[in-house]
């Protein structure tokens, strides 16, 4: 409010040059301080909406996993690694460290034009050398402009005083320089925890430290991969190959444990057939029932339409046992039981609660299936019937299960939740109040159960919160486990017989056009890789050179990848023909492509990539969704991808 509307304010009411000056002392002070507090309150709620849209994906608890959590991106060289930790910085990382050594490329020097070499084109988060760069090495400049995206986000870099090669391999045990390592790195940050907690918080959140080798030459990536397994840190592997993309996701040990899979399709535990038979398993339930169809021939078409379908299912499991002894079990059985529901109804094509009935018949009619077999599988696991203080909560969690389920008939705690169906409010209401009450009284006798177990081994009883029981007991339906095999591992004792056999799917499966399937291309990375491992170099090296040294270095790796085949018990036929296989000219020709590209680092493969390795690492941080199994591989020249086993 400036002085000339004060002025007229004056003239229109009478003020006085009193009054305005009065004015002037409250009025407009006050006013600025609204109009601070209104932008104060705005750059809150700005703030608590940040991330509104990722919380409908992994809810709270998996926002502060996130938030707990810190990746270390080992090698600076390429697109693929930033774009990843481009893909957790925004989210809200916790924080981030930029491994590598060497200095970023200066203007002017004369050396420039071969050390562009090593940045991936001019970039965001690469930048073309200025002053801005300057006297900094390329960890701290990648550092600083991945920093600019979140500034809650704490990035930083390191320089190890030896070569990456020693900073990895240095952290194996028996190493003989273990203080110039990755591991005494991880130790001594004061802003790490090592070992990463495995006690959730209130939340049920938990943190984690994930490593993430970017580009590395071959042998670093097998260090990596072993190291990964000693410090019992998550690790992915990424690697950009001219128009291959390549991306490994590795578990702190042999398998990722999947608490919340968040599956497409939900399962409802309704318990309809033990209710039905037995009315004491499920009291309330039972009497709902009963006092919902005692009047069904009494009742109008509006009150017959509106009876849960819940209500008549059970209704008829109880006549039909009553009756015929027995369930269901035979075709016509069933059909039988479909046709006694819809005589039931008035008119069977309007009232959708007995077609909803006849349609979930099979939830009444078949035995309430418990747990299903992959969840018992987990149960007989000698680390869950072994637990100790050094158990990890998934195991303890699923020990007080195993004992839960012997004391239910199997049954494991039910979650509570129900389906929509054609009903009246009040009954919905009702119906749901009966669930979600038998499932407090259940997760109450789970809780009771996991409390002494956590006793048992020497544990504070709030070792686990209750919001990660409370979440546990959600998804036992659902609980999932993806074995990981290390990178390591496959490379130095080869495949098992489950590697072979799901290659062989992949051969019997291709894509449209054979010679562009995914597994092709990651069998010509793989010997690619072999040999970087032999000879220091990629393949390619003479490419140029001229027509004898080309073909060499394409005969030489196409034969290791005819040995790779030859490993996993796929037959290479000499001839090219469509539904034939593998052929030596579609070998030739990939051979030929690997060596061109010649370990060429393309920013556009790299951002495809870094976009799914980022979605992988959050279902890594935060124990949500189920990550691949092993390894991703996208084939740019064609735009498809897979995913192998091997």
């Amino acid at each position: 409010m400036n002085d000339s509307s004060l002025r007229g304010l004056r003239r229109t009411d009478g003020l006085t040059e009193g009054s305005l000056t009065h004015i002037r002392a409250t009025f407009v002070p006050h006013l600025c301080h609204i109009c601070a507090t209104s932008l104060s309150l705005s750059h809150t709620q700005a703030s608590d909406n940040k991330y509104d849209r990722q919380l409908r994906l992994w809810g709270a608890s998996g926002q502060e996993s996130l938030g707990l959590s810190h990746a270390i991106l080992i090698g600076t060289s390429a697109s693929a690694g930033t774009e990843l930790l481009k893909n957790l910085v925004l989210p809200g990382l916790g924080g981030f460290t930029t491994v590598d050594t060497g200095m970023y490329p200066q203007a002017g020097d004369s050396t420039f034009r071969d050390s562009t070499a090593t940045i991936p084109s001019s970039n965001f988060f690469s930048p073309m050398p200025d002053e801005s760069t300057k006297d900094k090495s390329k960890a701290e400049v990648i550092a600083g402009t991945l920093n600019e995206l979140n500034p809650e986000v704490k990035g930083g870099f390191h320089v190890p005083s030896c070569s990456i090669s020693e900073f990895i391999s240095n952290a194996v045990p028996g190493a003989s320089t273990p203080q110039t390592s990755l591991t005494e790195y991880i130790k001594n940050q004061s802003n790490l925890t090592y070992p990463p907690s495995t006690v959730p918080t209130s939340s049920g959140a938990t943190g984690t430290i994930l490593l993430i080798g970017n580009d590395l030459p071959a042998s670093d990536f097998l260090s990596l991969s072993k190291v990964s397994r000693v410090l019992g840190l998550p690790c992915i592997l990424v690697r950009t190959y001219g128009m291959i993309g390549s991306m490994r996701i590795q578990s702190a040990k042999e398998q990722f444990t999947v608490l919340q899979p968040r599956p497409s399709t939900e399962k409802f535990d309704l318990r309809l057939n033990s209710t039905s038979l037995t009315p004491s398993s499920f009291p309330s339930l039972s009497e709902f029932v009963d006092r919902k169809t005692a009047r069904l021939k009494e009742m109008d078409v509006q009150q017959h339409s509106h009876v849960p379908y819940v209500a008549l299912l059970c209704r008829a499991v109880k006549q039909w046992s009553e009756d015929k002894g027995s369930m269901p079990s035979t075709f016509d059985d069933k059909a039988l039981f479909k046709e006694t529901i819809k005589k039931e109804s008035l008119n069977y094509n309007d009232e959708l609660n007995y077609q909803e009935a006849v349609e979930k018949a099979y939830t009444a009619y078949a035995p309430d299936s418990g747990v299903p077999d992959e969840v018992k599988d987990l149960l007989e696991c000698s680390n869950v019937n072994e637990i100790s203080g050094e158990s990890n909560v998934f195991d303890i969690l699923l020990s007080s299960l195993k004992v839960y389920l012997e004391g239910n008939g199997g049954m494991p705690p039910l979650n509570g939740s129900i389906p929509d169906m054609t009903s009246d409010t009040d009954s919905y209401v009702e119906l749901q109040k009966i669930y979600l009450e038998r499932s407090a009284k259940d997760l109450k006798e789970f809780t009771e159960i996991v409390n002494s177990k956590v006793k048992e081994i020497g544990k504070e009883e709030n070792h686990i919160p209750p919001a990660t029981i409370s979440t546990f007991v959600k998804n036992v339906p659902y609980l999932t486990v993806v074995p990981s095999k290390s990178y390591f591992d496959e490379m130095t004792n080869g495949p098992s017989d489950d590697d072979k056999e799901a290659l062989m799917e992949q051969v019997w499966d291709p894509y449209e056009v054979f010679e562009h399937s995914p597994f092709l291309w990651w069998v010509g990375l793989k010997a690619c890789e072999m040999h970087h491992i032999e000879n220091n170099h990629w393949p390619g090296k003479d490419y140029e050179k001229d027509a004898e040294s080309k073909k060499a270095e394409v005969d030489m790796l196409a034969t290791t990848m005819l040995s790779i085949f030859e490993k996993y018990g796929v037959d290479v036929s000499d001839m090219e023909a469509e539904g034939e296989g593998v052929s030596k000219p579609v070998v030739a020709k990939i051979a030929e492509e690997m060596c061109r590209f010649n370990g060429a680092e393309m920013h556009n493969v790299g951002s495809v990539l870094g976009g799914v390795a980022g979605q992988e690492a959050v279902k890594i941080i935060t124990g949500q969704y189920v990550p691949i199994k092993n390894t991703y591989l996208f084939n740019g020249i064609v735009g498809c991808a897979g995913v192998l086993m091997g």
